[in-house]
């Protein structure tokens, strides 16, 4: 089903977030997730990288959309306009493999 979408959406999709950015990267497809859930016990080994090299456990909202952003330097960030978890991540599907 992946292969033949056109666009990848996963509106607050709790612990499914990872795994459509993952599908979206390996079949190239453009995609939009609007991270909601962390749930950093059951996803432990979701580790963002500092600046400085050194790896922090991702345990917040904003640690998660950061994590997924590390995925691909062509994902980009969008404020949506509604409120609660208005963050979108987002990637245009375009470049070829992932970076």
């Amino acid at each position: 089903a992946v292969q033949s979408a056109s666009l990848i959406i996963g509106m607050h999709a709790d612990g499914a977030t990872e795994a459509i950015v993952d599908a979206a990267l390996k079949y190239c497809k453009p995609f939009i997730v609007v991270p909601c859930c962390v749930f950093p016990r059951l996803f432990n080994q979701r580790y963002l990288v500092k600046n400085d090299g050194t790896k922090v456990p991702v345990r917040s909202h904003e640690q998660f959309c950061d994590y997924l952003l590390q995925k691909d330097s062509r994902f980009k960030r969008e404020i949506l306009p509604f409120e609660g978890r208005n963050v979108g991540i987002w990637w245009d599907g375009k470049g070829g493999e992932s970076k």
